[in-house]
């Protein structure tokens, strides 16, 4: 007995079925495409990175799942490959790290010689978070000229040109009325406190943004690199550029005259240490918790935490020698171990609740440090001078 043949309606339904199904299908892949298009907007594709590679939370996505097994610097394509990473990698970390602070004070000094309404460390915050939305949104291009070149401007110029520590004593200074005249209310400074830590924020989020459309403006190498002559000289000038300089510097603390000895003299030869030790520390205690950077916040914190003992010094300044030197700690070990721009990479990264957090428990201790430390001699009401420059 032959089937009955299926009707025109039962036909119909099964094309329509099918249409729709195709047509789902087709919706899911356009949204998946924007979806990706959307994130290489934000931040670069994550890849294995060499063995050069900078602290894990400064690669544009601070939520990583465990790193996959790292390629060996010999088969990354680059233009010049480092014969020795990882002394390559600190050498520039130093020399970085040297030009960071002097841009920061140099932008500082711009500043307040320009008179204007904002206070003028915002202007180093902004600066730094632009060049590190660029270089995040450059990295790869960077590191096909050589993988050390983006530890270099990411970790030690953009790490050493913004500070948590300065942030955290001018927010302090503020809500303890410390460059206020005597009488000047508490909401007053309150609001100053709060001005200073919003208009930060959001001036630096804004910056390393823009920095981010400027990378994408910038071309991108097409071609596999391939090794360009000059080898050897590449590697001799990255192996020692940092080392002479910073030894220079020393020289000239040392051996310059007494009015070549400001505190950015201090600051320069302090500055290397505490850029090397923040990341070490990022390298070794972010990897622990994707859900919070223990090693950024624990340099802010430490960095935040010296700054505060250093003002306490310099309430009873003995000389301008001495009042240079708690200085350069402050600008130099403490503004180069501590970071902003690592922390809006970071809070980048993180999901809302966890960004949230994480920015809200560093303002906190950042804060209750600077009260354990300086809270007494605040208190007292002591209005000794200070050194300039102090908190």
């Amino acid at each position: 007995m032959a089937h009955d043949e299926p009707s025109s309606d039962e036909a119909t339904l099964d094309d329509r079925r099918r249409r729709n199904t195709r047509d789902l299908e087709e919706g899911r892949h356009e949204q998946r495409g924007r979806d990706e298009k959307r994130s290489r907007d934000i931040t670069p594709s994550v890849e294995p990175r060499p063995a050069t590679e900078e602290p894990p939370l400064e690669t544009g996505t601070a939520s990583l799942p465990p790193r996959p097994k790292q390629i060996p610097p010999s088969e990354v394509p680059a233009y010049f490959k480092p014969s020795r990473p990882k002394v390559s990698v600190h050498s520039l970390l130093i020399f970085a790290a040297i030009w960071g602070v002097l841009a920061r004070l140099g932008t500082i000094w711009i500043g307040k010689f320009s008179s204007s309404t904002v206070f003028p460390l915002v202007w180093a915050q902004m600066t730094g978070c632009l060049v590190m939305g660029f270089a995040i949104r450059k990295k790869d291009d960077i590191e096909k000229i050589s993988p050390p070149l983006f530890v270099m401007l990411g970790t030690g110029f953009c790490g050493s040109l913004t500070t948590w520590s300065t942030l955290s004593s001018e927010i302090f200074s503020a809500f303890a009325n410390l460059k206020e005249p005597a009488g000047t209310s508490r909401f007053t400074a309150f609001m100053s406190g709060m001005s200073i830590t919003v208009i930060t924020l959001v001036a630096s989020l804004g910056a390393f943004q823009v920095g981010v459309h400027l990378g994408a403006f910038v071309p991108s190498f097409r071609k596999t690199p391939h090794q360009l002559p000059g080898q050897l000289a590449f590697n001799v000038t990255t192996m020692l550029i940092g080392p002479l300089f910073w030894l220079g510097a020393l020289f000239l603390l040392i051996f310059g005259p007494d009015y070549y000895r400001p505190r950015a003299t201090f600051a320069i030869v302090l500055a290397p240490p505490g850029a090397v030790l923040r990341y070490h520390i990022s390298r070794q205690l972010n990897r622990l918790n994707p859900k919070f950077p223990y090693g950024t916040f624990a340099c802010n914190s430490i960095s935040s935490l010296v700054f505060a003992i250093m003002a306490l010094l310099a309430r009873h300044p003995r000389s301008p020698l001495g009042c240079a030197a708690l200085g350069g700690v402050q600008d130099g070990f403490c503004g180069c171990l501590s970071t902003i721009s690592t922390m809006i990479v970071e809070l980048r990264g993180l999901k809302t609740g966890q960004s949230y957090r994480y920015f809200i428990v560093s303002w906190i201790t950042a804060q209750v440090l600077f009260v354990v430390v300086l809270g007494s001699w605040v208190w007292s009401g002591d209005r000794a001078p200070v050194c300039a420059g102090a908190a």
